[in-house]
């Protein structure tokens, strides 16, 4: 991205004596936090574009929106991810689950 490759240009300037390793860390941090926003954008989207119609996995009845709710992920380079997801609930059972995706 322009604005990464912008960002760490005024980070080297602003730290001309930087070691490799130091900016091979302040490269890392910046491209941490772009990875987390794709990551968190494009399971927003896809969510926002899938229908949800799903059986309760317990009893078999059709499930309802239970509203949005927050959850908490780790992502595989151990980065944390807030995703905003639709649970479900179970109108026979009150199972509650968030779908996969």
């Amino acid at each position: 991205s322009t604005d990464l490759a912008e960002k760490m240009q005024a980070w080297s300037q602003a730290n001309p004596k930087a070691t490799l390793t130091e900016i091979e860390i302040a490269v890392d941090s910046e491209l941490a936090k772009l990875r987390r926003t794709i990551v968190e954008n494009i399971a927003q989207t896809r969510e926002a574009v899938e229908q949800i119609s799903h059986e309760c996995p317990q009893c078999g009845s059709q499930m309802v929106k239970n509203g949005k709710k927050t959850r908490k992920l780790k992502a595989k380079e151990g980065q944390a991810i807030e995703l905003e997801r639709q649970q479900l609930r179970c109108l026979n059972c009150g199972m509650t689950l968030f779908p996969p995706g």
